[in-house]
């Protein structure tokens, strides 16, 4: 199950965002999660299967911290928190890498498209 904890529930503290990465977002484009819109508002988002995880992905190939999206004054990062499974970004293996715009992001069973 994909899940992302809310301001209210978990009492987020955001970050303010440069106007050209305001509206950064993953959407699920596969599972019964397919179109579920993620707004990416923290300087750093994790990913995996932990409940305290900010986009909580049940399924037994994610690790519990998986990976991270970063802000930094560039753009957007992905980085790979050591898990079992790695991630891959447009089909390839990365550890970390810069996202553009329209990149696909697979983790366990899970894909995601970035956009910003």
């Amino acid at each position: 199950m994909a899940s992302k904890k809310t301001h209210r529930n978990a009492g987020v503290e955001v970050a303010e965002a440069k106007s050209e990465h305001k509206n950064a977002r993953l959407t699920i484009i596969n599972s019964w999660f397919a179109g579920l819109e993620i707004a990416l508002k923290k300087k750093k988002t994790t990913l995996g299967r932990n409940l305290r995880c900010d986009v909580c992905l049940d399924d037994s190939l994610v690790s519990d911290e998986h990976a991270a999206i970063v802000k930094t004054e560039e753009g957007y990062v992905i980085e790979d928190l050591n898990s079992r499974g790695g991630v891959s970004l447009n089909g390839r293996g990365v550890h970390q890498r810069k996202l553009r715009s329209g990149d696909t992001i697979e983790i366990g069973s899970f894909r995601m498209k970035f956009s910003c």
